[in-house]
């Protein structure tokens, strides 16, 4: 995937940011890093970062990479399924 893209979500505070990492490594994610967040998530080779705005409480993720094979709206499908998720919780 050559083509990087970006999103934010807007109303992320703190507690919704350890419910998204905690989801994506209930998941089987390895997550490095403390703001921003490197995301492996060990699924078809689909790399995200995550950049957390607290003074804003904006969260951007970007997908840094994925195999050639996964359409980039699958992957914001489940990213926004996730925030979606988060959202309803808090």
């Amino acid at each position: 995937m050559k083509d990087i893209c970006m999103r934010k979500y807007d109303n992320i505070d703190r507690v919704k940011v350890d419910v998204i990492l905690k989801a994506l490594m209930d998941h089987g994610s390895r997550v490095l890093g403390n703001n921003p967040w490197d995301i492996d998530t060990q699924k078809h080779g689909v790399l995200l970062r995550g950049e957390w705005d607290e003074d804003a409480s904006r969260l951007s993720i970007t997908v840094t990479d994925a195999n050639w094979y996964v359409p980039r709206e699958t992957i914001w499908e489940n990213i926004d399924s996730l925030m979606q998720t988060v959202h309803k919780q808090g």
